[in-house]
């Protein structure tokens, strides 16, 4: 007889966005600053670079769920369900909006270190 299964609560998810978040965003970092270091000692990279992207992959799941305390796959099956235009307009709408924030960061940046 199986136990039943007891739901994940949000704190959980969170926590475990969190652990994905560290993980995934160490081990990019890693990855990045070996790139770097591989590249200013003149030694030429000759493996998939995309590869190296994978923990950030991670590192962006975790971010999700961090946020929303909600499993990422569930969100990815809301997002399914959503019609072929309601998809269009709500992407561009994240795309134009995260555009706008990265633009505003970078110029707060810049402004403050020239």
């Amino acid at each position: 007889m199986n136990a039943p299964e007891t739901p994940v609560t949000s704190a959980q998810i969170r926590k475990r966005g969190l652990k994905l978040l560290a993980i995934g965003g160490g081990l990019f970092a890693a990855n990045v600053l070996l790139l770097l270091w591989l590249s200013s000692h003149a030694h030429s990279i000759h493996f998939p670079i995309v590869a190296t992207s994978l923990p950030l992959a991670f590192a962006l799941i975790g971010t999700i769920e961090l946020i929303t305390g909600a499993p990422f796959q569930r969100l990815a099956n809301s997002w399914m369900q959503l019609r072929g235009w309601q998809r269009g307009i709500l992407g561009t709408l994240i795309v134009v909006a995260s555009l706008a924030i990265i633009m505003c960061l970078v110029t707060f940046f810049v402004l403050m270190f020239t």
